[in-house]
């Protein structure tokens, strides 16, 4: 983030951004060139620049140690990109024509090669790239940097509360260093804790603020949204008792004088269901209002009957949560069966969000998806329709369709989606 951030600041530089997975070919690489780049002829052969004029283009490769190596030990794109920074070009495969690179050049970023899925990268890469190890901040710092945002939200939509940013803070950063001590990523990979966990949390009780009033309420919306962040990626009950536990000792610790039985009671349940503000709501109350949703859902949309017990206020709480947050996305895990597609079309319903989902048959290919992709991608960026893409694991037919989805997610479109005529149709 800070080396994109930095290099956006540069005047005559533009940046695209790719992002590795696992199954990452040079393909993807080509299909930038040829959505961003332009081929001219000169006395020296082909050259590929950028599109304008006496710009530079940055390649920003994210991710760039996932790739795996084939039986040869070799990981294919970084050899591709490896050649084009030792030899300033590549031999063209339609016409075997060598095309020369101009004012083009590349910037990567990865985890540590002891990370979950993480692979070494090639020493003969590596030699041509100084390497900038970026750590996280240290607890003094994000209280530093996380203590100045607390400070100004509750200045700003909280005065009376003002004088909890300190308190509010120290919870967080302590609650946060203790869940990144306890789960890591040899437990199961994914226990990757970052400081957008943190970033998070401010967010979720920033949209809170204007519906809170008490001590009482800022320490419920801090530990709900710590709740949320934390023991929902839990996989085992003693994990998620561990969180609920420790989260509830640095609530009493952090704000003193609070009513701990009042803002510490189970279950919580904070949504914007009821109206604008993001609010806690007592269980009754939700159940009866979800049932009257369900019921005019049946009607209008869905004639599948849902029993409306505590596990499924849980569900559309979070899903609704996430649902509303900006690139929200989420992953649901059950058996088939259990309803969690009728629980996310619900919910997209309670939030006026259109339904995509692919119908993947028996001759359903990558090219079919592709195109189901430019449908659903127009219909949300040309038309401004809010749309809840459900992916289904059954339409998972190849590792192609997880590639695309995975650079939908990380960078907000697919490389190569719109080129040629349906690039220029689409603008």
């Amino acid at each position: 983030m800070t080396l994109m951030a930095t290099l956006k600041m540069v005047s005559d530089m533009d940046m695209i951004f790719i992002n590795f997975s696992s199954s990452t070919t040079p393909h993807l690489i080509l299909k930038q060139f040829d959505h961003y780049c332009k081929e001219e002829k000169t006395p020296r052969g082909l050259v590929l620049k950028p599109h304008k004029a006496g710009r530079w283009l940055t390649v920003f490769c994210d991710e760039i140690n996932l790739p795996e190596a084939d039986k040869y030990n070799t990981q294919v794109v970084i050899t591709f990109l490896r050649q084009l920074t030792e030899q300033n070009g590549f031999w063209r495969s339609q016409d075997k024509q060598w095309i020369s690179l101009e004012r083009i050049q590349f910037v990567g970023a990865c985890n540590p090669p002891t990370d979950a899925g993480r692979h070494p990268l090639s020493p003969r890469f590596l030699r041509h790239a100084p390497l900038i190890l970026v750590d996280f901040p240290g607890p003094e710092s994000l209280k530093q940097i996380y203590g100045t945002f607390n400070k100004g939200m509750l200045k700003r939509l909280s005065p009376d509360l003002r004088k909890y940013h300190t308190g509010l803070t120290e919870a967080m950063v302590s609650f946060y260093c203790q869940a990144q001590q306890q789960f890591t990523s040899d437990m199961q990979p994914h226990y990757i804790y970052s400081p957008r966990e943190l970033t998070r949390w401010k967010l979720a009780i920033y949209g809170a603020l204007e519906a809170i009033d008490t001590p009482e309420d800022l320490a419920r919306i801090f530990v709900h949204e710590g709740l949320r962040l934390f023991e929902d990626r839990m996989v085992y009950q003693e994990e998620k008792d561990w969180i609920g536990e420790t989260i509830d000792e640095i609530a009493i610790r952090c704000f003193p004088g609070i009513n701990a039985e009042k803002a510490l009671q189970r279950p919580i349940y904070c949504t914007s269901l009821f109206s604008q503000n993001y609010q806690s709501m007592q269980k009754d109350e939700l159940k009866k209002h979800i049932q009257h949703k369900l019921k005019v859902f049946y009607e209008e949309e869905l004639n599948v009957r849902l029993v409306v017990f505590d596990t499924v206020l849980d569900h559309v709480i979070r899903i609704d949560r996430v649902l509303k947050q900006p690139m929200g996305h989420l992953l649901l895990i059950g058996a088939s069966g259990v309803g969690k597609t009728t629980l996310t079309k619900f919910v997209s319903w309670l939030q006026n969000l259109s339904i995509f989902q692919i119908k993947a048959g028996r001759n359903y290919s990558v090219y079919d998806f592709d195109e189901d992709l430019r449908i659903v991608m127009r219909r949300a960026g040309c038309g401004k329709e809010r749309i809840c893409f459900i992916f289904d694991e059954s339409n998972v037919l190849s590792a192609a369709f997880l590639e695309r989805m995975n650079a939908l997610l990380a960078g907000g479109e697919v490389p190569g989606l719109f080129d040629g005529d349906d690039y220029n149709a689409l603008i």
